[in-house]
């Protein structure tokens, strides 16, 4: 009703009121709410009405994206907060990606064990290819790619003047391996098809990832929505989904 927020009742309001009934509680979510007919409309939580359904958590996929403790500047929980947090859930599997520190891999693989979780090793890193730095996530899928995954950490923290990896190591050691694109990435992946092609013929997989925003800045969140949209303006397939 224009800009008049009105509330859909199978009877009028006039008529309710008549008939000495002001107020109407209706279930939103998981919560019961009530308003008053003869004020404006809004949410009143409604808290002793029946019994709560429990929740029930159907978690299609696993979340590969955590940083943990150990990555001091962009750090969420503790390893023992994370699998803790994640069995709640009902996930079957939890997976860390901290740049630039493999720190937490024991920690998570003996919470993983206590709490009957699978780990998933991951590495965030910046690989450098003529004079760009692109943004990658690489994970695990087998003792090939562990192994892998320890050399790209020498290579990056001890080999490495500028804590990046290079091209050609990432083809070394993409063996046993899943690369992840981050999404600023997109611009060098659209301009060196050849590249990117020698990457996947190395890895197990190679995906880019699909995600809105960081929530760490305005100017952050326009560039990654900038990239998104060059990446389904210019390199997504929605016939093949790829």
């Amino acid at each position: 009703d224009g800009d008049k927020l009105v509330f859909n009742l199978m009877e009028s309001p006039d008529v309710l009121m008549e008939e000495g009934i002001f107020h109407v509680a209706f279930p939103f979510g998981r919560n019961w709410y009530y308003y008053d007919l003869r004020e404006e409309f809004r949410f009143n939580l409604l808290k002793y009405i029946g019994r709560p359904k429990p929740p029930v958590h159907d978690v299609p996929f696993v979340n590969l994206g955590i940083h943990t403790s150990y990555e001091l500047l962009n750090a969420c929980c503790s390893p023992e907060d994370l699998c803790r947090k994640a069995k709640w859930l009902g996930h079957t599997a939890v997976g860390i990606c901290d740049r630039n520190t493999m720190a937490a891999t024991l920690n998570l693989q003996k919470e993983c064990a206590n709490t009957g979780l699978k780990h998933i090793f991951g590495y965030s890193l910046t690989m450098t290819h003529e004079e760009e730095r692109v943004g990658l996530k690489i994970y695990a899928l087998d003792n090939e790619g562990l192994h892998n995954l320890l050399r790209i950490q020498r290579a990056v923290m001890v080999d490495s003047e500028d804590n990046t990896l290079r091209y050609e190591q990432l083809l070394m050691y993409a063996a046993g391996c899943v690369v992840v694109f981050a999404i600023r990435s997109v611009y060098w992946m659209a301009g060196h098809p050849k590249q990117v092609k020698r990457i996947r013929k190395g890895a197990e997989a190679v995906y880019y990832q699909v995600d809105a925003n960081e929530y760490k800045a305005d100017r952050i969140d326009r560039e990654q929505l900038e990239a998104l949209k060059y990446y389904f303006g210019n390199c997504y397939d929605a016939d093949t989904d790829s």
